[in-house]
């Protein structure tokens, strides 16, 4: 989860040593680290009483610095190299070298789009991104974004974009290469299983706008509100909504923060403090030095309370600062929380400025839960288990490969989980019979497509369509949270 940023004093980029110059930009991220989530921490003297000791750069390490400095600008082979593409290199390599995903140097045009997230809207797909193992992989999909309506997935690998190859590139790389203006076309090659996919998408404007609210359609006493990420504006909206529905007729709620990937921590605590009595702890920070902060309810962080009977959804693509809100409602309010264990990221995130065009986004503690628990990697339990149907968790139908009478491969075995899904006769066994031969063509009469009996790019889109509707009018978690309200 990202915080608001700090500023700092700025490095200059002439005139100046390169030793003097990182010294200087450690010097500046010592002082800045015992700023967090906009709270003077106590971290600082302790900062300063340890500077001469591991804080410090020996003359050693400042020698070897500006050898490998030296023999770059004075014997590599490319005599135009620069000093930026040096030090950006070389902070870019602090930065990875922690061994962090959420720990990142972001220069120029990455810095824009970290602010675009929290703050505005951007051209893209819709998908959250994460690094593992030297890859960029997709962590979860935006409700309704390009990711979602072509069938991206959770850890889906992205190894190329349009073509080039992003083995061995930041995530901020491949978010560079991925987001674009709205209307144009990305094509992105994925790895999934073993399987190498291209799928093409067309970039949309990715609004920040967090909260989606409406009554169900079979019970108007019920509102159903989606959180879909932790931005500047979450609780306001949610208090809006929330009021709005409440004046058309909803009684109870059901709050879904499924696949929403977290965002802003003073978000986070305000949206539990809807949920919880004032002096009810929502959540522990823990600082470096294993010293813990407890936030609790007040009316400080908020007035505005939710008094109805709720249900909270959460699936594995909740993360970050939902999983705060699970773990606050389920520990603190005794909720009832449906569906599937959340995603595990118990980490907290600072943003700062280093110089004009560059920022540092660095992990810089952990929370824990009310009860004390770390849930990083391991995820919040729902109090009620329910999964959803088979067809939610499709592999991309390959839309290059024309499927056929006689064919077996995995894109046959999703066409026919989807058929079957959507009422027709086949077995879903991953081998391209008469059966299925037939369903396809009943398939494509229905949808008016012309009627071949074979699965190519038209009728792959269309059943990737069908399924995204089944999927929603078949939400078994849902339902499952209606059945707990009644």
């Amino acid at each position: 989860m990202e915080e608001n940023q700090e500023k700092v004093v700025k490095a200059p980029k002439k005139g100046i040593r390169l030793w003097i110059f990182i010294v200087s930009i450690i010097v500046t991220m010592l002082l800045s680290i015992g700023l967090t989530i906009g709270i003077v921490w106590t971290q600082l003297p302790k900062l300063i009483g340890n500077q001469n000791q591991e804080h410090q750069l020996s003359k050693q390490e400042m020698f070897q610095i500006e050898k490998v400095f030296f023999y770059l600008k004075q014997a590599y082979v490319d005599k135009n190299v620069t000093n930026e593409q040096l030090i950006q290199g070389a902070l870019k390599g602090m930065a990875e070298a922690v061994g962090d995903p959420y720990t990142t140097y972001l220069v120029n045009d990455e810095t824009a789009q970290l602010d675009e997230t929290v703050n505005g809207s951007f051209g893209g797909i819709g998908a959250e991104l994460k690094s593992d193992q030297s890859r960029v992989v997709i962590s979860t999909t935006m409700e309704g974004s390009p990711s979602q309506q072509v069938g991206l997935q959770t850890d889906d690998v992205i190894t190329k974009v349009d073509g080039e190859d992003m083995t061995g590139k930041t995530i901020s790389e491949v978010v560079k290469k991925v987001r674009g203006e709205v209307g144009t076309d990305v094509v992105l090659t994925i790895e999934r299983a073993g399987t190498s996919l291209e799928v093409k998408l067309t970039r949309a404007s990715i609004a920040i706008n967090t909260v989606k609210a409406e009554l169900d359609k079979e019970d108007a006493t019920i509102g159903h509100i989606r959180i879909t990420s932790f931005a500047k504006n979450t609780a306001q909206e949610l208090e809006k909504a929330v009021k709005d529905l409440t004046s058309k007729g909803a009684k109870s709620f059901v709050f879904d923060v499924r696949y929403n990937p977290g965002g802003l921590l003073d978000q986070a605590y305000k949206v539990a403090n809807m949920f919880l009595k004032d002096g009810e702890p929502i959540v522990q920070v823990e600082d470096r030095f294993g010293e813990k902060k407890i936030y609790k309810a007040s009316s400080d962080i908020g007035t505005f309370k939710i008094t109805q009977p709720y249900v909270l959804l959460v699936n594995e693509g909740s993360a970050s600062a939902s999983e705060i809100l699970a773990a606050a409602l389920k520990e603190g309010a005794g909720a009832q929380i449906v569906g599937t264990k959340t995603y595990g990221k118990g980490t907290v995130q600072s943003v700062i400025d280093i110089a004009d065009n560059s920022e540092l986004k660095y992990t810089n503690a952990k929370w824990l839960t009310p009860k004390g628990n770390w849930i990083h990697k391991e995820g919040v339990t729902p109090t009620k288990e329910v999964n959803l149907p088979d067809y939610a968790f499709l592999k991309i139908i390959d839309a290059r490969e024309t499927l056929k009478l006689g064919t077996v491969s995995q894109n046959v075995l999703s066409v026919e989980t989807i058929l079957k899904g959507l009422g027709y006769s086949v077995t879903a066994d991953g081998y391209f019979d008469e059966a299925t031969q037939n369903a396809v063509r009943l398939y494509q009469q229905k949808e008016g497509i012309t009627v071949t009996g074979e699965v190519n790019e038209e009728t792959a889109q269309k059943l990737m369509n069908s399924v995204r509707v089944l999927i929603q009018e078949n939400d078994t978690q849902y339902q499952a949270a209606k059945e707990l309200l009644k």
